[in-house]
């Protein structure tokens, strides 16, 4: 066994010394899984069935933010048939959208929010690109503030993610719900189908991942099959914790984070996105995917962010990206963040990653043909010791490739 195995066969073991629930790591060229090992066991509480049964690839977990790029791809699939374009708009599907508005700070003595007519419109490459202005509750005081005094009519995205922009369109960059908008307008201009139909029919089904879908509860059996959720307090006490109560009223397929998948069925889709061979997407449409669509303000505020990531400052969006590993050098596509330069002994430019919550993480970097994917339900994100074990799992894959 190599180190990073060695760590996590006795890190994720039970009894009182364990840290972690347990992880799936993955690694795929074009032609398939080149490397597969599985830790730890679907539960840490003794008193469950699942607490005895081992972690595998088929384990389904709520994948959360690994769902955008699934969401790009089929965004981009109808804009190849003409039902959507990337530089248009959004208020010709989403008439919501027609006039957005900027937020701009609160009455001191009401608490009611002040508001400005936006000049710019939203587009859907904004929306994928996180350059719309809409931001996400759970990382911007000012939107928690405005949805405590404007509390949402429903569980549904048109009414729960309709808040002010907290900037111009296009002039900065912020993690938020536009990608669960850009569900949204898949949902619409194919007749009202749900984002969860749709990718059945045109991801799911043509990659063969029959444990990937946004509604657990509607598959007999299916919930009994996902590991559970594992929660690390400050003492470091694992315990488990609910999907359900942690995302809150759900009332849609949710584009930016709703999907629950199973390693194996995940590792099909990054493979896919190596294999660029038309099955998901036209070859151009595959390379539109991975190329770097920030405005110059855009990338100055995302680099700032990851230089504040990497510098340990505690700013509320230093936490976005979870899982997320990856060098400063970086700019955003259309389906998560990319690669600018080389890594020595690494990652190509032109590489691709992200991550998803629960401390999931994956790399897709098509001049090398490889794609990584560490796969768990911990919380809370951006574990440390997970960010090391994933630091390490890369630098093995690639050293191994190098001796190949």
């Amino acid at each position: 066994m190599n180190p990073v195995e060695l760590f996590l066969e006795k890190a994720t073991a039970p009894g009182p010394e364990r840290q972690l629930p347990g992880a799936v790591l993955l690694a795929a060229n074009k032609d398939g899984i080149i490397y597969s090992k599985c830790f730890g066991t679907h539960s840490v509480d003794p008193t469950s069935p699942k607490a005895s049964k081992p972690l595998s690839i088929d384990t389904p977990m709520w994948i959360a933010s690994c769902n955008k790029v699934m969401t790009a791809v089929a965004a981009l699939q109808c804009v190849e048939k003409g039902l959507l374009h990337l530089d248009e708009d959004i208020s010709s599907v989403l008439p919501e959208w027609k006039d957005p508005q900027v937020i701009v700070g609160f009455d001191e003595a009401t608490g009611e929010p002040k508001l400005r007519k936006a000049e710019g419109r939203i587009t859907l490459r904004m929306l994928l690109t996180h350059q719309s202005g809409l931001g996400y509750q759970f990382l911007n005081p000012e939107i928690d503030k405005y949805v405590a005094y404007h509390k949402p009519q429903s569980a549904h995205i048109r009414h729960k993610y309709l808040w002010p922009l907290v900037f111009e369109p296009s002039t900065s960059w912020t993690y938020g719900v536009g990608v669960d908008w850009a569900g949204q307008m898949i949902e619409r201009v194919n007749g009202g189908q749900s984002l969860d139909a749709y990718m059945q029919e045109y991801i799911c089904k043509p990659l063969g991942m029959s444990s990937t879908t946004f509604r657990p509860s509607e598959i007999p059996g299916f919930s009994a099959r996902c590991a559970d959720m594992t929660n690390r307090s400050a003492d470091g006490t694992l315990s488990t914790t609910s999907v359900e109560a942690l995302r809150g009223p759900v009332g849609d397929d949710e584009g930016g984070g709703g999907l629950y998948s199973s390693p194996a069925d995940y590792i099909k889709f990054l493979t896919a996105l190596l294999k660029n061979d038309g099955t998901l997407v036209n070859p151009a449409s595959m390379d539109l995917l991975f190329t770097p669509c920030l405005t110059e303000a855009g990338a100055k505020a995302l680099q700032h962010i990851m230089s504040s990531r990497f510098a340990g400052d505690a700013e509320p969006d230093a936490t976005l990206t979870g899982g997320v590993i990856a060098p400063t050098e970086v700019d955003y596509a259309l389906g998560g963040l990319v690669t600018t330069a080389d890594v020595p002994g690494g990652r190509k430019a032109g590489s691709m990653s992200w991550g998803g919550l629960p401390n999931l993480s994956w790399v897709v970097d098509p001049k090398s043909d490889i794609a990584l994917l560490y796969s768990s339900q911990l919380l809370p994100t951006g574990d440390v010791t997970t960010r090391t074990l994933f630091k390490g799992f890369e630098a093995m894959m690639y050293t191994s490739k190098s001796q190949t």
